[in-house]
């Protein structure tokens, strides 16, 4: 079995909606990573003592250059880990340590939150808006789902030129610092908005032309199909034109690079003076010149999916991330300390200090919290 459909049973077995045989399957699978006649664990103390074990006697240390997550079975292992909110790190010297889950310090990670600005000015927080209907545009009725996705409905066509008046009006989506929020736009495309993002996109596209958004920040989209109008994503360094595919788009202000990470399809990815086509599994990367490279896909899309997933990423890089998430602000003592990095795969639904407690023990660095500032400095040897 691939990973995708372990992760899904693995879901459906914590949400006590998997059937007998899909229990039956996973108690198979889980059997043989531990290699013996195993019974699957009955609770999530156990799950995690029993699959921490495994990886610590499996995982071999990594050579300078090799990559995380050196075989499928590993990798299989950490996505149960993080479907029981449990936390596995590895640094690139390929120590590995049991983690110390005490919560000393509540800093909550973020969840759905985000504000609708409509085109005549008017804000809704979509945080604390109730399920239906919310607003009624010319042309459009904007919903909220039960399970708290943003959804717009096209109006039947017609001739009294509502249409026409929603296309040339903008919404915008903006989620916070600890927020992330999921909306349906008009001509069926779905959007995941990640943390500190903003995304502004016609009331209607209209019957003609191109389907157009502007983005700040990161966003996944699955684009729905219309090979007479592309779908165009806009963002202060590049384009990124599609007919109807999967792809990640990251483009944070604070960023050194704009990246686009194809999943399904095929994009033309526009920056400077030049453009690329990408294919499935292929990064396009714009710093001064644009880079098409081959990558792990699972990487880009790991925050859509509820973690974190660090792959030889600089410090300062993984802090960037781990800030918008939690809200929090980061203050280096040691400024040399940035370059440090680190593999790891983690929940992001975990309070932080179990985050910055393992990093800790893994790493050269030792962190503090004071309010809602994180304190990074170089430990001393003693």
């Amino acid at each position: 079995m691939n990973r995708q459909t372990i992760y899904k049973l693995i879901r459906k077995y914590k949400d006590n909606t998997a059937t007998e045989s899909e229990k039956e399957t996973l108690t198979e699978w889980y059997r043989n990573v531990a290699n013996q006649d195993a019974e699957f664990p009955d609770d999530e103390e156990s799950v995690e003592k029993e699959m921490l074990l495994r990886l610590n006697k499996q995982t071999q240390p990594l050579k300078p250059h090799s990559r995380f997550l050196k075989n499928w079975t590993i990798a299989a292992s950490i996505l149960f880990l993080l479907s029981f909110g449990a936390i596995f790190f590895i640094r690139k010297t390929g120590n590995t340590q049991k983690a110390d889950l005490a919560h000393n310090t509540i800093i909550t990670p973020g969840g759905n939150k985000a504000i609708l600005t409509l085109a005549n000015g008017q804000k809704i927080s979509l945080t604390d808006a109730q399920k239906g209907q919310i607003v009624q545009q010319k042309g459009v009725q904007i919903s909220k789902t039960a399970d708290g996705q943003l959804v717009y409905t096209a109006a039947d066509d017609s001739n009294d030129g509502s249409n026409a008046i929603a296309a040339a009006q903008y919404n915008t989506m903006e989620t916070p610092r600890g927020g992330q929020f999921q909306l349906f736009l008009p001509d069926g495309t779905r959007v995941w908005l990640n943390a500190a993002s903003l995304l502004k996109y016609p009331v209607n596209f209209g019957v003609t032309g191109e389907r157009r958004v502007e983005l700040t920040g990161e966003a996944y989209f699955e684009v729905a199909h219309n090979k007479d109008r592309p779908f165009r994503v806009v963002t202060n360094r590049q384009v990124v034109e599609v007919l109807g595919t999967h792809f990640n788009v990251s483009a944070y202000d604070d960023e050194p690079n704009a990246k686009t990470t194809l999943l399904e399809g095929s994009v033309k990815v526009s920056g400077g003076d030049k453009s690329a086509m990408l294919k499935p599994g292929q990064e396009a990367s714009l710093t001064d010149h644009l880079k098409v490279s081959d990558v792990d896909t699972e990487e880009a899309v790991a925050w859509k999916n509820g973690y974190f997933r660090f792959d030889d990423e600089r410090l300062e890089t993984v802090m960037r991330k781990v800030s918008r998430w939690y809200n929090v602000d980061v203050v280096y003592r040691d400024n040399d300390v940035k370059d440090d990095l680190f593999a790891a795969v983690t929940t992001r639904f975990a309070n932080i200090s179990t985050l910055l407690k393992i990093m800790e023990q893994t790493s050269d660095v030792n962190f503090s919290i004071e309010g809602s500032k994180i304190i990074i400095s170089k430990k001393v040897k003693k």
